[in-house]
């Protein structure tokens, strides 16, 4: 077994890698413009999220905390498919079926 020492091994890996001074590869020079660009546009930015803040309003979210706050939902469907029926027990069966009857939902094929 031959031992390398370390100087050699600095000095392969120097040469895989050419030291360039000044110039970027494509993904680093893209990620400086970017931290460039965001450094020099912070204040603005922060005065635009303000001042929409201001003019929209946030949606009422049920979660993170709010155990109490009740979100009742509206009915979407109006509609009731022979799948629906087809797949729930009998009392819901009638009940759809009912529905149907006096006319609340319509029923497709």
């Amino acid at each position: 077994m031959a031992r390398v020492s370390k100087s050699t091994n600095a000095e392969n890996s120097a040469a895989a890698k050419p030291k360039r001074k000044g110039k970027l590869s494509t993904p680093e020079a893209r990620r400086e413009y970017q931290r460039r660009y965001y450094q020099l546009h912070k204040e603005k930015a922060k005065e635009y999220q303000r001042q929409y803040n201001l003019t929209h309003k946030k949606k009422a979210r049920g979660g993170r905390g709010k155990a109490n706050f009740v979100c009742p939902r509206e009915v979407v469907r109006s509609t009731f498919n022979t799948a629906d029926i087809m797949h729930s027990p009998v009392e819901k069966t009638l009940k759809m079926l009912e529905k149907i009857i006096n006319g609340e939902r319509l029923f497709t094929m």
